[in-house]
């Protein structure tokens, strides 16, 4: 946090105050959304600092339920369990992971952290291919590898657009939304786990 000299300790506060109260809002909104949407599809960009080139990926989620698929990971949470897949190892892991594990990478739950242990303040407004995008900047309030993180805001329909996470050792992660569709029709069978299927093809699946 920045110091400030005391004679404007007091207007600066109260900017700060607002500052943070409105860059809340903006987060309890678009976490609001998400809870709200019955199935959405994003594909997305995944560009990690030191990686020659940008992964593609895609994810369908309904609620709290979710098939992800990017580079050689496959996960899929049926609400209850989770299979994550490693293509490269032909090996499959099958958890049961808590509400608030990190192992879960759906937006909602993206959209959920920063209600504790972080610090909140409005970034600045960027156009992002021909959109308006809001940014909200998270500052950890506890021990942390990551330094900062961005959350970039569509304005128009108060979804994620983008995700940036920098880390004390000067690496980065950033995440972005290049396509996204609401309420559209998800087979059951998409976030149904078949072991059969994948022993068939040659995996280990080991639960932990």
């Amino acid at each position: 946090m920045k110091k400030f000299v005391f004679s404007i300790l007091a207007s600066m506060l109260a900017f700060g105050f607002l500052n943070a109260q409105t860059a809340q809002q903006w987060m309890d909104k678009v976490s609001e959304n998400y809870q709200k949407i019955p199935t959405y599809y994003i594909k997305f960009e995944l560009k990690e600092s030191g990686a020659q080139k940008a992964h593609t990926g895609e994810l369908f989620a309904a609620k709290e339920r979710y098939s992800l698929d990017v580079m050689d990971i496959k996960q899929m949470y049926d609400g209850k369990m989770l299979y994550t897949v490693s293509k490269e190892d032909k090996e499959v892991t099958v958890s049961t992971p808590e509400p608030d594990s990190d192992d879960l990478l759906t937006p909602t739950k993206i959209l959920k952290m920063y209600k504790s242990g972080f610090q909140l303040s409005l970034g600045k407004t960027e156009t992002i291919a021909g959109e308006k995008i809001q940014f909200i900047k998270l500052i950890p309030t506890t021990n942390s590898e990551v330094e900062s993180i961005l959350v970039g805001v569509n304005v128009k329909n108060n979804t994620l657009q983008q995700y940036k996470e920098f880390y004390r050792n000067g690496n980065s992660r950033f995440i972005t939304v290049k396509e996204y569709l609401e309420n559209l029709i998800i087979p059951r069978a998409l976030f149904k786990f078949d072991q059969s299927k994948y022993e068939k093809d040659g995996y280990i699946v080991t639960s932990i």
